[in-house]
C-alpha cells in the first residue's frame, strides 16, 4: 500500500511538472517573441499556437493567422507550410469543414516538397476524416489508405485512429464485415500501443455502430456501455453525445421507447450544453423516429420542427463570419487592383502636365486608397471580435478538462494490454495442456468392463462426453495455431501446385462423386501467402462443394483468381445445395454452425477458411442460393505486406 501511494504521489508530481513546464515553455517564447524577426518571428509564433491548440483557440487561431502573414510576405517556405498545418487543424475543431480542406490541400503539395512524411500523413488522415462526415466516401477512402500506407511505413503513433476511421467508413458504406475488421484492428493497436486521448472510447462507439448496422442489437449495447462505462476522463462530451444516440436508435428498434427517449433527452441536454449543433439536430431526428414510431404524432411533428430548426441553421455563425471575411478580403484586393490601374492610367493621361499637379493626383488617390482599406479593416477586425468571442466561450476551461480526462488512460491501457497477454496465455495452456489429460480420460473409459446393461450404457455416455471434450480442445488448439501463426512470413505462393495436392488429398471422394474441378489462375497465378493456409482454405472450400452435392446432380466446381488494384480475388463456385442466406448471412462463418443435418460434419471448416483469411489480412465474401450453388469470394493482398 505504501508503494503504491508512493507512485501515485510521483505520478501526479510529474503531471504537476510538465504542466507547469509547460506553461512555463509558453511564457519563454512569448518573451523571445518581442525580440525575434523575420523566420525566427515565424518559428515562434507556429509554436505557441500549437502549445495553445488545446489550452486557448482564440490565441492559437490569432498566432497562426499571424505566422502565416509574415511567412508569406517573406516567402519562407516551411514557416507557410507550418502556419498551414495549424490552422487546418483549429478551423477543423470549431466545424468550418471548407476552410479547414483549403488549408490541407495547400499542405499537400509544400508537404512532398519539404519531404514531410508525418505532415503528409496528418493531412491525409484530416482530409480522409472531413470527407467522411460530408459523406463524399469516395474521397475519404482515397485519402485514409494513404494516410494507413504512410502510418504502416513509418510505425505511426496515430495508426490506431486511422484503422478506425476507415472501418467506420466502410460501416457507412455498408460493408460491416470490412468495418469490423478495421475496428478491432484499431482496438488491438491501442491496447499494445496505448495513448493519451479518447481513442478507446471513439474505437468502442464505431464497433458498436457496426453491430447496430448488422442488426445485433446486444453487442451494440455492450460496446456502447463500454464507452459510456469509461471514466470522464477517458471520454469527451462530444463522444458521449454519439454513445447516447447510438443507443436510442438500438432501444428504439426494439421497441423499448420509453428507455430510447430517454437516452436521446440526456444527449440533447450534453449537445446544448456544449453547442454540439450537429449532435442536437441528430438527436431531435432520432425522438421524431421514435414518437412517429409508437404512434404519438403530436410529439413527432414537435421534435420534427426542432429538427429543421436545427437542419437550416447548421452552417453555425463561424462559417458565415469567415465567408463575410473572405468577400472583404476580395473586395479590398479588387479596389486596390482597379486603383492601381486608375493611377497608371491618370500617370499615362496626364504624363504632359506639371509634375505639382501630377504628386496631387496620386497624394489624393493614396488618401482615398488608405481610407478604402481603413473601412474595410475595421469591418473585419469587428467581425474578428465576435469570432474570438465564440472562440473564448469554446475554450474556456479546456486545459482543465483535458488534464483531469487524460491523467488515468495510460495507466489503465498498460493494464488491458497485460490482462489481454494473460488470457493469450491462458487459452494455449488449455488447449496443450489439457488435450493430454483428455487423452489419457478417453483411454481409461476404454478398458472400463461394464457388467449390467446400465453400467454398459453409463460407460457408452462416458466415452462419447470424453470424446467430444477431446475434440472441442482439438479444435480450440487448431484456432489459437492460426492466431498464433499470424506473424509467420508469407511466400510466393502458386495456385496451381495447391490445388493439385488437394485434389491428391480428396481423390477418393472426386472419384466416388464424379465430381469436375475447373480451375482458371492464368489472370493471377501466384500471391504471397502462408502455403498450409492457402492449402486449407482450397481444402475446406473445394470438399464443400463435393460433400453437399444435390442429388442426382454431379459436382461442379469451378476456381478463377483475377487481380484487381492490387488484390487476387479468389473466387470458388459450385453447384451443390446452398443456403438461404436471408436468415443464415450472420451465421454462415460461426464455429460450430451446421445447416445441413443429413451431411457428416462439425461446423468448423467455414470457420477456420474466415479465420485464416482475415489472418492474411484478407476478406471473404458468400453469394448462395438454395439448390443452385454457393459462391465464395476471397480477396488477398498481391503485394508480401508484414501482417498486422
Amino acid at each position: 500500500m505504501r508503494t503504491l501511494l508512493l507512485l501515485l504521489l510521483l505520478f501526479i508530481s510529474i503531471r504537476s511538472v510538465g504542466q507547469n513546464t509547460s506553461q512555463q515553455v509558453i511564457d519563454s517564447l512569448e518573451q523571445r517573441l518581442e525580440l525575434a524577426q523575420d523566420t525566427a518571428r515565424v518559428n515562434i509564433l507556429v509554436r505557441l499556437a500549437r502549445l495553445n491548440y488545446n489550452i486557448d483557440m482564440k490565441q492559437s487561431l490569432s498566432q497562426g493567422e499571424e505566422a502565416l502573414e509574415l511567412a508569406t510576405a517573406l516567402n519562407y517556405i516551411s514557416g507557410i507550410n507550418a502556419s498551414y498545418s495549424i490552422l487546418r487543424r483549429v478551423h477543423r475543431r470549431i466545424g468550418n469543414f471548407s476552410v479547414a480542406i483549403e488549408y490541407a490541400l495547400k499542405n499537400l503539395p509544400l508537404s512532398e516538397q519539404l519531404k514531410d512524411t508525418v505532415e503528409l500523413l496528418d493531412t491525409y488522415q484530416t482530409l480522409g476524416n472531413i470527407y467522411s462526415a460530408l459523406q463524399n466516401f469516395k474521397e475519404a477512402q482515397r485519402y485514409l489508405f494513404k494516410a494507413l500506407a504512410f502510418g504502416r511505413k513509418t510505425d505511426s503513433p496515430n495508426l490506431a485512429d486511422i484503422l478506425n476511421f476507415i472501418g467506420r467508413l466502410y460501416g457507412k458504406t455498408g460493408k460491416y464485415d470490412s468495418g469490423e475488421y478495421y475496428i478491432q484492428a484499431a482496438l488491438l493497436r491501442e491496447m499494445e500501443h496505448p495513448r493519451a486521448g479518447y481513442g478507446l472510447s471513439y474505437i468502442y462507439n464505431n464497433l458498436a455502430e457496426i453491430y447496430y448496422f448488422k442488426k445485433e442489437y446486444s453487442k451494440a449495447i455492450e460496446f456502447y456501455s463500454l464507452s459510456e462505462g469509461l471514466s470522464e476522463n477517458k471520454r469527451s462530451d462530444y463522444g458521449m453525445t454519439f454513445t447516447l444516440n447510438g443507443l436510442a436508435l438500438v432501444y428504439k428498434d426494439l421497441k423499448e421507447y420509453d428507455k430510447a427517449v430517454a437516452i436521446a433527452l440526456r444527449s440533447v441536454e450534453i449537445s446544448k450544453k456544449n453547442s454540439f449543433r450537429d449532435k442536437t439536430k441528430e438527436s431531435y431526428g432520432i425522438l421524431h423516429e421514435i414518437f412517429e414510431q409508437r404512434g404519438d404524432f403530436k410529439n413527432a411533428l414537435t421534435y420534427y420542427k426542432q429538427f429543421n430548426l436545427y437542419q437550416d441553421s447548421i452552417f453555425n455563425e463561424d462559417q458565415m463570419k469567415y465567408i463575410d471575411n473572405l468577400r472583404i478580403t476580395y473586395q479590398t484586393e479588387k479596389i486596390a487592383r482597379e486603383n492601381e490601374l486608375l493611377k497608371k492610367d491618370a500617370q499615362l493621361k496626364n504624363s504632359q502636365l506639371n509634375q505639382q499637379f501630377t504628386l496631387a493626383w496620386v497624394a489624393v488617390a493614396a488618401i482615398l486608397f488608405l481610407l478604402i482599406i481603413s473601412t474595410l479593416l475595421y469591418r473585419n477586425n469587428q467581425q474578428r471580435k465576435k469570432t474570438n468571442t465564440i472562440l473564448e466561450e469554446y475554450s474556456r476551461d479546456l486545459k482543465q478538462q483535458v488534464e483531469e480526462r487524460t491523467r488515468d488512460l495510460v495507466k489503465t491501457n498498460m493494464e488491458l494490454v497485460s490482462q489481454n497477454n494473460q488470457l493469450e496465455q491462458f487459452g494455449y495452456i488449455l488447449a496443450h495442456n489439457f488435450r493430454g489429460t483428455v487423452s489419457r480420460i478417453v483411454g481409461l473409459t476404454g478398458m472400463l468392463k461394464p457388467i449390467s446393461p446400465e453400467e454398459t450404457e453409463v460407460v457408452t455416455m462416458l466415452q462419447a462426453s470424453a470424446k467430444a471434450l477431446d475434440n472441442a480442445i482439438h479444435d480450440l488448439n487448431a484456432i489459437l495455431e492460426i492466431k498464433r501463426g499470424i506473424k509467420n512470413l508469407r511466400e510466393p505462393i502458386s495456385f496451381h501446385d495447391r490445388l493439385e495436392k488437394v485434389k491428391s488429398m480428396l481423390r477418393d471422394k472426386l472419384r466416388e462423386s464424379e465430381a469436375t474441378i475447373e480451375a482458371d489462375f492464368s489472370k493471377a497465378p501466384t500471391c504471397f501467402a502462408v502455403p498450409v493456409y492457402i492449402e486449407s482454405i482450397l481444402y475446406n472450400l473445394v470438399s464443400n462443394g463435393i460433400k453437399y452435392q444435390v442429388t442426382g446432380r454431379k459436382p461442379l466446381i469451378k476456381l478463377k483468381t483475377v487481380l484487381e488494384n492490387g488484390w487476387v480475388i479468389l473466387t470458388i463456385q459450385d453447384n451443390g445445395m446452398g443456403m438461404d442466406l436471408t436468415k443464415l448471412r450472420d451465421r454462415v462463418f460461426v464455429l460450430y454452425q451446421r445447416f445441413h443435418s443429413h451431411v457428416e460434419g462439425k461446423g468448423m471448416g467455414l470457420f477456420l477458411v474466415k479465420t485464416q483469411v482475415e489472418a492474411l489480412n484478407g476478406t471473404i465474401e458468400v453469394e448462395s442460393k438454395v439448390n443452385e450453388g454457393t459462391t465464395f469470394k476471397i480477396s488477398l493482398p498481391y503485394i508480401n505486406e508484414k501482417l498486422q
